[in-house]
């Protein structure tokens, strides 16, 4: 936690000193519409509004229908622009849904709720040219679903081990039809189960993007030492519908490798493959 702080502190030392006069005459604006970071809607645990059903595996077990649910938002509450260097803090919240549909030895269906994850999060971004610097504060809590345990006599309850505060710190370069980002965080829930560290990256390639409507693919890689540093892969290739140079709805075909990025429940490594849809409503 202590190493995050000092580079956070260092680089935003450095990087206004060189600007001070361009600072001295920027605008503060009050909840913009455009944010400095963009939405980096690949990441599980991004703060917006999205929904999407996958065929789930995972070994020893049948394959089962998982359903995502998302409802959250990241707004800008003030950003600052000068000349050559503008930032802005944030402010985010969401719900993250999950269901699943299982076959029963009967040949009938048995659907529910699986469980809610929640977050809350605040960030300062600052940018210059094409250099995006993001220091971020969040918190998760995950909640099994009454179904679930009402299905399981709540024989599996909820040991808090996947609650807890995270700082990171993530550099994103923009480029001309997309970006790319890398990053790091630490936990600093004082009492926590879970390890600490990690680590994430990926990026979003746009193909025309000036068009009303243009494919694009993306991809996140997460890793934790809570998982042995096995990665975590997320990829997506699809269709974003824009409005001048805004995407305001993007529907893409996703396959996912890793740990369930949700949940106290221990699933071990799945893999899953569906369809998402995602909203800019804000």
């Amino acid at each position: 936690m202590k190493r995050i702080f000092l580079f956070v502190f260092l680089c935003l030392s450095i990087i206004p000193t060189s600007n001070a006069n361009s600072i001295k005459d920027s605008t503060l604006i009050f909840f913009p519409r455009n944010r400095v970071f963009p939405s980096v809607f690949l990441d599980p645990l991004e703060c917006q509004i999205s929904g999407g059903s996958y065929i789930l595996s995972r070994k020893g077990n049948s394959e089962s229908l998982y359903s995502l649910v998302n409802f959250g938002f990241t707004k800008p509450v003030v950003v600052k622009h000068g000349k050559s260097i503008l930032w802005e803090l944030n402010f985010g919240a969401a719900t993250f849904t999950q269901f699943d549909l299982i076959k029963k030895d009967n040949g009938s269906y048995l659907a529910g709720l699986l469980n809610n994850d929640y977050k809350l999060s605040g960030d300062i971004s600052v940018q210059k040219n094409k250099h995006v610097l993001r220091f971020r504060l969040f918190h998760v809590s995950s909640h099994l679903g009454d179904d679930y345990m009402l299905r399981h006599n709540d024989t599996i309850p909820n040991d808090k081990s996947d609650n807890y505060e995270q700082a990171d710190l993530t550099y994103l370069r923009l480029i001309s039809n997309g970006y790319w980002y890398a990053g790091i965080g630490e936990v600093y829930t004082k009492y926590v189960f879970r390890e600490r560290l990690s680590v994430q990256g990926g990026g979003l390639w746009d193909f025309g993007k000036s068009k009303p409507v243009n494919l694009f693919t993306s991809i996140s890689i997460k890793i934790f030492a809570e998982n042995e540093f096995n990665p975590d892969l997320r990829t997506a290739l699809g269709v974003s519908f824009n409005r001048k140079s805004e995407s305001l709805v993007r529907i893409w075909l996703e396959y996912y490798s890793g740990q369930l990025p949700y949940s106290t429940l221990k699933y071990g490594r799945v893999n899953w493959l569906g369809l998402v849809i995602w909203l800019n409503l804000f």
